[in-house]
Parts: structure tokens; C-alpha cells; sequence
């Protein structure tokens, strides 16, 4: 567990609906992108390793992320996207806790 102050260059706070934190509600592990998601991440897609973790607590994880455009082909369409990989901290989530993604 630690309490060391957490400083990150871009972040959101985003509020987990039931599809991006129950598995049973969605066969996919995604968190809607958001503007402010956009607005960190731009259109482009990539894929990074990337660290769950639950503060306050000695629970954390690492995993692959994927930004993409679930609507890539759509010519006036975007839809994105930040798939996840299974992993610990993700398991431990449910409709509206509160996710902090940034870098």
C-alpha cells in the first residue's frame, strides 16, 4: 500500500458504467472514449503496457491497452475506444467506481 502522491501529465476521472465493468453486461473489456479520453490520447491508434491499480490498497496490475476507432471505416462515423486486457484490478471493478486514466 502506499500513499505517495500520484502525478500524471494528462488524466480524467471517468465514472464506470455496467458494460465497461461487468463482464456479463458486455462481452468486451472497453471503457467508452470519451472527449476527455480523446483529448488525452488524440485519434491515432496504439497500444501500450499499461498499470492497474487499486490506491490505498496493495492491489495492482499490468496490462496491454489498445486506442482505436471502433467505426475506423465509417466515413462520418468515430467511435473509440480503450480496450484492456483482463486483469486483477478490472476484476475487482463495478458500475460506478471511478476510474483514473492518464500518463
Amino acid at each position: 500500500m502506499t500513499n505517495t502522491p500520484l502525478v500524471l501529465r494528462q488524466a480524467c476521472l471517468k465514472t464506470l458504467s455496467a458494460v465497461e465493468a461487468r463482464p456479463e453486461r458486455s462481452n468486451q473489456h472497453e471503457f467508452n472514449g470519451v472527449i476527455a479520453l480523446k483529448n488525452i490520447f488524440g485519434r491515432d491508434k496504439f497500444e501500450k503496457m499499461a498499470t492497474f491499480s487499486v490506491r490505498g490498497e496493495p492491489i495492482s496490475d499490468r496490462a496491454n491497452v489498445t486506442w482505436y476507432d471502433a467505426r475506423e471505416g465509417h466515413p462520418t462515423r468515430t467511435e473509440h475506444r480503450l480496450y484492456f486486457q483482463t486483469n486483477k484490478v478490472m476484476e475487482r471493478a463495478s458500475e460506478g467506481d471511478n476510474i483514473l486514466i492518464g500518463y
